[in-house]
């Protein structure tokens, strides 16, 4: 442990002096990437100022990218170096590597593009498709955007639905739109890298709730709300990014009443719902009339259409309309068109089946490979969790990989706030081109989890 005692500056609140002088202390070069910081009690006491103190400064410290939480470090200088990889997995395109990390639709099975390009064509109104058109959508896109939101039990009138450029698009919208800067919005310790962005494009501050093989604990979302004035839930219903974790129908129900209790709004991004077995199950079937869920089309029918079906209570829907305008003013008709001819025609339904199917085939041979290790996964699912043995951290272990040709995505890159960073990566199993590139992908991951890392690898 470092030891370090900072002068905390008398005209300000504590907490930002002591976020202010660590990063003084790094400029300077009295910090250090990957020295551990003193615990918040022995800091407290040093400082004579309470651990909530230092825990707030330690927190605000994280938000500026200054340090992070490990399992076993406690708190670490962390500045982006010689550390983990951006979290979408860096340059796959080569292609001698092996890409593990980016989570795609498997793009082998996406629909016959030409066709529908074709279909499109000859319809006589395709001109229109390159005209301006309302920010929420087309009316018969969104009626198109009913249906598919039926494949998720939902019962969403075309009134209520609206259309983004992605589910990424989607949450910078919801985010900006309906919370204002410095709101708290509850959501899992480990998350979606993509809504950890968006949160911060929009000021929010997102409190870590600990969670189980059902994803986000109840109680410890009623805590929260009792100890801060939490505005919001993020939650992503039947498959959780990276855990895999899914929520049974009680779990749902009590985060609904606790959502309705506190008066929350619920945002629920079911990217990969339609790859579980029952995606029928989600808040937003239980709370409607506080929950804004985002059907995006990339995992089910084409990453790169770039398009999502957001139901939204009624009395929302003009404000999100404005917030779909002031950023991209509407999502691509020709996109949306496409999306929707699939859906109609009952494209985008075979294509899910296929990917189901390839899904499960892909599962089965990572269990097959990784047969004795700890990992979570889904039946049919996109990518798996893998837990690492000790002495592997989740940066040093993708940093390996990366050497030895597979890209993988270290847990540190999921985790929220002051979370600990888990010893552990989410391994992709839809990116590879073929499953000889994802056996050989996953022998390469077997044989390190088998050795120690390199000498002068920092290790916790």
């Amino acid at each position: 442990m470092t030891i370090w005692t900072p002068k905390l500056a008398d005209d300000k609140p504590k907490y930002l002096g002591l976020a202010d002088a660590i990063l003084a202390d790094v400029e300077r070069g009295a910090l250090k990437q990957g020295d551990r910081l003193p615990t918040h009690r022995d800091l407290a006491d040093a400082l004579g100022v309470t651990v909530g103190t230092v825990t707030r400064g330690y927190a605000e410290a994280s938000r500026r990218g200054l340090v992070r939480g490990e399992v076993g470090r406690g708190t670490v200088v962390s500045l982006g170096k010689d550390d983990a990889m951006p979290w979408w997995g860096g340059d796959t395109a080569q292609p001698e590597r092996v890409d593990l990390g980016l989570v795609t639709g498997m793009y082998g099975l996406d629909p016959d593009l030409g066709a529908g390009l074709r279909e499109i064509a000859r319809r006589g109104d395709a001109q229109e498709l390159l005209r301006y058109q309302p920010s929420r959508g087309m009316l018969r896109h969104r009626e198109m955007g009913s249906a598919w939101l039926s494949r998720y039990g939902l019962d969403a009138g075309p009134e209520r639905v609206l259309i983004t450029s992605g589910g990424q698009h989607a949450l910078v919208v919801l985010f900006s739109t309906l919370f204002r800067p410095g709101d708290r919005i509850a959501t899992a310790e480990l998350n979606y890298p993509g809504m950890m962005s968006a949160a911060a494009l929009a000021g929010l501050r997102l409190l870590p709730l600990a969670c189980d093989e059902e994803g986000v604990l109840p109680e410890a979302l009623a805590e929260a709300c009792s100890r801060e004035t939490v505005r919001g839930l993020y939650f992503a219903p039947g498959v959780h990014n990276p855990t895999t974790a899914g929520a049974g129908p009680q779990r749902l129900a009590q985060l609904a009443e606790i959502a309705r209790q506190r008066g929350l709004l619920v945002v629920e991004d079911a990217a990969y719902a339609l790859t579980a077995e029952d995606p029928t199950l989600s808040v937003a079937s239980l709370a409607p009339e506080r929950t804004f869920f985002i059907a995006s089309v990339s995992k089910s029918i084409a990453g790169g259409l770039r398009v999502a079906f957001v139901s939204s209570p009624q009395e929302h829907v003009e404000r999100l309309s404005l917030g779909i305008t002031g950023t991209t003013w509407l999502a691509a008709p020709l996109c949306v068109e496409l999306a929707c001819l699939w859906i109609g025609d009952g494209t985008a339904d075979k294509v899910l089946a296929r990917k189901r199917a390839e899904g499960a085939s892909r599962s089965a041979l990572a269990r097959e490979v990784l047969a004795g290790q700890r990992f979570r996964s889904r039946r049919d699912g996109y990518f798996i969790w893998l837990e690492l043995p000790e002495p592997w951290r989740g940066s040093d272990f993708e940093r390996a990989a990366l050497e030895r040709g597979v890209v993988v995505v270290a847990g540190e890159s999921f985790a929220v706030g002051q979370t600990s960073a888990p010893m552990a990566v989410r391994v992709s199993l839809s990116a590879a081109r073929s499953h000889e590139e994802l056996r050989r992908g996953l022998e390469i991951l077997r044989e390190l989890l088998q050795q120690a890392p390199r000498p002068g690898r920092a290790i916790v």
